[in-house]
């Protein structure tokens, strides 16, 4: 076990490349919790987040041999599902309506009194259906920042830009979000 800790993604992509099964599935572990974090939020969709899941792993398959060992394993996993999610936007052609509750996350509600716990599901939906409203470039970024936590460096190389437009994309989505979350979560605490 303490070796497949320390393999690094690249050399599982190498063994990938080989034709290696096992090395695939144990980057989809690896990774799964990261990938399918960032799928939701972009899709607002819990099922269709995971088939986009399965797609960015198949294209993983699919365009093994194109992937340079030279290169960060997780930024090319990620453009890849930055890719799919453009692709799932356009095809849809409308913007997704988030279910109550749908991608809210686990929020320790233990200690928390019912009254509490109400309130937290309801200010994490509203955030959950502005984040759904923003552009998807805005939105690819703020998910990638806020809850993948990664660098606006890093996100300006997954997505194909520098990293000074990844930061122009975060104010404008920054200011976007308050616009519409201010007057709402005013009117959710009243």
């Amino acid at each position: 076990m303490a070796e497949w800790h320390s393999t690094s993604d690249e050399e599982f992509m190498r063994l990938v490349q080989l034709g290696g099964r096992q090395a695939l599935s144990d980057l989809m572990r690896r990774h799964a919790s990261s990938l399918l974090t960032f799928l939701r939020r972009m899709t607002g969709d819990h099922h269709r987040s995971e088939e986009l899941f399965q797609d960015v792993f198949l294209a993983v398959w699919d365009q093994r041999q194109s992937y340079e060992l030279s290169r960060s394993f997780r930024n090319w996993l990620f453009g890849i599902a930055a890719n799919k999610c453009k692709s799932d936007v356009r095809s849809r052609q409308r913007r997704p309506v988030i279910p109550q509750g749908e991608l809210v996350d686990n929020v320790e509600l233990a200690t928390a009194s019912p009254h509490e716990a109400a309130v937290a599901t309801e200010t994490a939906t509203i955030v959950d259906q502005a984040l759904l409203q923003l552009p998807i470039l805005q939105r690819q970024v703020v998910v990638l920042r806020v809850w993948n936590e990664m660098s606006y460096e890093t996100i300006g190389r997954i997505l194909g830009h520098s990293e000074a437009t990844a930061r122009s994309h975060m104010c404008h989505a920054v200011n976007s979000l308050r616009k519409h979350l201010e007057p709402r979560l005013h009117d959710s605490n009243s």
